[in-house]
C-alpha cells in the first residue's frame, strides 16, 4: 500500500467524523432542547452560531495550513472538536451553551482546505479528483450514519447519572467516536 493511501485513509476517517459531528447535534437536539428547555428561536441560534463561525474562519484555519501545515492543523482541528464535542453535552444552559458552539465551530473550520492541500502534496495531478471524492464521499457516510449513532443504549459512555446533564449521552457517544490527534499527526505528514 502506498503511503498516499494511508493518508488519503485517514482523510477519509476524518471527514466522516467531521461531517458526523455536525449531525448529531441535530440527532441530539430534541433532547437538548428538552433538557435545557430551549425554545425553538434559541435553538436556531445554537446551529446557527456554529455555522456562522465555520464560516467565518474556513479561510483563516486553510491559510494557517499553508503557512505551518496541513498536518498540524488538521491536528488541532481533531484535539479542538474532541475537546468540544465533549463540552457541549456539560452546558447546563442555552448561555453555555452558545459560546461553546461558536468555538466549536471556529476550531473545526479548516478541515476540507487542509485536506485539499494534503491530498495536493501527496497526489499526482491525474489522480487528485478521484481522491477528493473519496474524501466527499465520505462526509456522505458520516452524515448517512449519524441516525445510526442516536439507536446506541442511552448509558453508552455516560458517567452516573449525577454526574452529567441528561443530554452528555448522545453528545458523548460521538465524543467516543473521535480518533485522537496524535494518530491522525503521524498518519497525515505534510
Amino acid at each position: 500500500m502506498k503511503y498516499r493511501h494511508r493518508v488519503l485513509g485517514m482523510l477519509f476517517l476524518l471527514s466522516i467524523v467531521t461531517y458526523l459531528d455536525r449531525v448529531c447535534i441535530a440527532v441530539a437536539g430534541p433532547r437538548m432542547q428538552a433538557d435545557l428547555q430551549i425554545g425553538p428561536e434559541w435553538w436556531g441560534w445554537v446551529v446557527g452560531v456554529f455555522a456562522i463561525s465555520y464560516a467565518g474562519f474556513e479561510i483563516p484555519s486553510g491559510s494557517m495550513g499553508d503557512r505551518i501545515g496541513p498536518r498540524k492543523v488538521l491536528t488541532r482541528i481533531v484535539l479542538w472538536w474532541s475537546a468540544f464535542t465533549t463540552l457541549t453535552g456539560f452546558a447546563a444552559n442555552v448561555q453555555m451553551l452558545l459560546p461553546i458552539r461558536f468555538l466549536f465551530g471556529a476550531g473545526e473550520a479548516g478541515a476540507y482546505p487542509n485536506s485539499s492541500c494534503s491530498i495536493s502534496r501527496w497526489f499526482p495531478t491525474v489522480e487528485r479528483a478521484r481522491a477528493h471524492g473519496i474524501v466527499w464521499m465520505a462526509s456522505r457516510v458520516g452524515g448517512a450514519i449519524s441516525p445510526l449513532r442516536a439507536l446506541l443504549p442511552p448509558d453508552v459512555h455516560r458517567q452516573p447519572a449525577c454526574a452529567t446533564p441528561p443530554h452528555s449521552a448522545a453528545i458523548l457517544r460521538s465524543a467516543a467516536s473521535s480518533p485522537p490527534g496524535p494518530l491522525a499527526s503521524a498518519a497525515i505528514p505534510d
